[in-house]
């Protein structure tokens, strides 16, 4: 395996817009330099000042330089079949890929960064910028901001990463997507274009049928994997029918994941039909027994019981009864955690009140029962749930109304803190069921960042 360790510097215009000045690359095999090419680059534009005074590259210095159409071939010869290798790769693997895109070429390589490989093999570093690494390292460093010099210590470290990983790296290189394995008729620009924000995603075939939704905290990551995905058959069929992509940022999770499985209920596409992941297959149920205690199980949904609260497996079903039964001091044998005719183990370490032998009343147990029940459906209390929007102007929100779900919404943040049922004006109504109720409570219990304002009716 060869890489190319790369270094670029740019004109600091837009950051859509960056356009090179300078291109450094030294090609490697890991312990020692293979060759190396080095240009300015004649931007057609002007470099901005700060850049000026940053890496000392003026005007003049690119005005005779040639433009980077005229080096492309060479840069794509002198790097084929290698890793591109930066760092912080997403800088000048992006920069490269724009110049590329505006030739017409699809540029696409698979890539390492040593920012992140750094972190992982050499821990423990206040800083992993450029300058600071390799100071610490003992790397030389001359003209830190010019792209040669920055190139070959970047090199220096590389080889340093290229050792502590037993001369490997294999599992620091991010795959590129291979268009060959896709649809033809997918657009590979649309995935291009996709944020890596919090969000939904939707695969479409030729029929312009929706066969997939997605929801990820960074939607171009997770569509990336499964365009990329040759676990399965199912991932590689579903892959390869893949001809349009949609997608909708959402900032929040939790509005995310409500999006989702309201899509999902409403479409039913094909490929979501059978993942377990989007699927609450299992709930948690209550009934009595012969002698009152509260009974609590988690089993598959069914039609004829209305659960408390639903999941995608019974694992994570019992994970949260189990928490729930710390927090509320209630008996592995009426969780149905733990079979027994007689006292439970948790009895037996002081953590059960006794409910298993009858030592506690069915009156107080109950109460507790009764309790956390009460909990799954908020308490019937009326409150907003506010989260990131989808820009810094805006909250998210979803609406909690005598402890069930009406809907979910985005305002500006100053109309919400002035007043918070402003919500009104911007909320987006949805019907509630269990799925949608399991959803709020659970990411209420994992995010600690969401913030309740309580409604006064």
């Amino acid at each position: 395996m060869t890489f190319s360790i790369i270094d670029i510097e740019t004109t600091g215009n837009s950051p859509k817009d960056f356009k090179i000045i300078e291109i450094a690359i030294v090609l490697h095999d890991g312990e020692k330099e293979l060759g190396s090419y080095h240009s300015f680059v004649n931007p057609e534009e002007s470099i901005s000042p700060f850049i000026s005074r940053l890496t000392g590259i003026t005007d003049k210095d690119v005005a005779d330089a040639p433009r980077f159409f005229e080096i492309a071939k060479e840069i794509i010869e002198f790097t084929q079949g290698s890793v591109f290798v930066a760092h912080n790769v997403s800088f000048d693997y992006g920069v490269l890929r724009r110049e590329y895109k505006r030739l017409g070429y699809d540029y696409r390589m698979n890539h390492l960064c040593t920012i992140q490989t750094a972190r992982v093999l050499i821990p423990g570093h206040q800083s992993y910028g450029l300058k600071n690494i390799t100071k610490v390292l003992g790397i030389t460093l001359d003209k830190h901001h010019r792209a040669i010099d920055d190139a070959r210590a970047t090199a220096q470290l590389f080889e340093i990463l290229f050792e502590k990983d037993t001369k490997d790296l294999s599992n620091f290189v991010k795959k590129e997507i291979n268009p060959k394995v896709l649809h033809p008729q997918l657009n590979i620009e649309e995935y291009d274009d996709i944020p890596n924000k919090t969000g939904i995603y939707k695969f479409y075939d030729i029929n312009k049928e929706l066969i997939y939704i997605g929801k990820s905290i960074h939607i171009k990551k997770r569509i990336s994997q499964h365009l990329k995905n040759n676990k399965t058959t199912k991932a590689i069929e579903m892959r390869e029918r893949i001809v349009s992509i949609d997608h909708e940022v959402c900032g929040s999770e939790l509005i995310a994941l409500l999006k989702e499985s309201e899509q999902i209920k409403k479409h039913q596409p094909i490929y979501n039909r059978a993942q377990r992941a989007t699927n609450f297959s299992h709930g948690l149920f209550a009934y009595k027994d012969q002698k009152g205690y509260w009974n609590l199980t988690i089993k598959k949904n069914n039609l004829t019981e209305r659960p408390l609260m639903t999941f995608t497996s019974v694992q994570k079903g019992k994970a949260y009864l189990e928490h729930w039964m710390d927090e509320y001091e209630l008996c592995q044998k009426y969780c149905s955690l733990h079979k027994t005719s007689s006292a439970c183990f948790n009895y037996n370490i002081e953590k059960c009140k006794g409910a298993c032998v009858e030592e506690e009343s069915v009156e107080d147990y109950n109460e507790r029962v009764e309790s956390l029940m009460n909990s799954l459906n908020f308490n019937g209390d009326s409150f907003l749930i506010l989260d990131k929007g989808r820009n810094s102007k805006e909250y998210s929100f979803v609406w909690v109304d005598e402890g069930e779900y009406r809907g979910y919404g985005f305002a500006f943040r100053y109309l919400i803190k002035r007043n918070p049922m402003n919500f009104r004006k911007f909320i987006n109504i949805q019907k509630s069921n269990r799925d949608f109720q399991s959803i709020i409570k659970l990411q209420l219990d994992k995010n600690e960042k969401l913030e309740i304002i309580e409604l006064r009716q």
